[in-house]
């Protein structure tokens, strides 16, 4: 128990809780292993457990209908959560939540979530201020999808990567670097248009390939070349 709730307690809305909450959480949820490329939630579905990952990465994405393409709303690395929508307003889940890697997952019931909710103010600030970042970025990928080229959506996504690594003297790792499918899927376009703007950035310099990782080498010429690309 105290390894489960130690690692629960790294989680981004529950590292503020007082140990004693934090380890009622731990035996309250059900710990559940799941295997890379398992659906752990299906889009549409009615079930209302919230989900918070000790280990691993998995996608959030969604299915056309027509195509049977995925469309890549997010990624989910340990210390998150997901699953907050439907226990809070009831509805089928929006998205479907695939692992990319093996996971851990700590799995608590809606009651059990709402009830944290009801308790504990600072638990429900974080959550709601995790939910307002969800729609600022939502927010921010419709814009681009309505008035940016294939290229300057490959830019904007390198620049949110690389703000998410780190900004260390103008240059960035990207450690893993996201498959180029995975990649494509995140700006609805295909993995051939993704390659080929990764290529270009590389050829100038700004960009190089290290094993698994991608490096950013000029933080600000790939700024000035999104300004660019988006012809500002």
């Amino acid at each position: 128990m105290p390894f489960r709730m130690a690692t629960l307690k790294r989680c981004e809305v529950l590292r503020d809780l007082p140990d004693t909450v934090v380890r009622d959480i731990a035996r309250s949820c059900i710990w559940n292993s799941v295997a890379a490329g398992k659906q752990i939630v299906m889009a549409n579905e009615r079930t209302r457990d919230v989900y918070f990952v000790t280990k691993g990465k998995l996608r959030a994405l969604l299915y056309s209908a027509a195509e049977g393409k995925p469309v890549l709303f997010a990624t989910i690395s340990a210390d998150e959560m997901f699953g907050e929508l439907s226990a809070l307003d009831g509805e089928p889940r929006s998205v479907t939540i695939e692992a990319s890697s093996d996971c851990m997952l700590a799995i608590l019931s809606k009651d059990q979530f709402l009830r944290l909710l009801e308790t504990h103010p600072e638990f429900s600030l974080l959550i709601m201020q995790k939910l307002a970042r969800k729609v600022r970025a939502l927010s921010d990928r419709i814009f681009e999808f309505s008035t940016l080229s294939v290229q300057a959506r490959v830019h904007a996504e390198l620049l949110r990567l690389a703000v998410l690594a780190g900004d260390k003297n103008g240059q960035a790792l990207i450690s893993p670097a996201p498959l180029l499918a995975d990649f494509a899927a995140h700006i609805s376009t295909h993995r051939e248009a993704v390659s080929r703007v990764l290529s270009r950035i590389q050829d100038m310099g700004i960009a190089r390939r290290e094993g698994p990782d991608l490096r950013i080498l000029d933080l600000e010429r790939l700024r000035a070349l999104h300004r660019d690309a988006r012809g500002e």
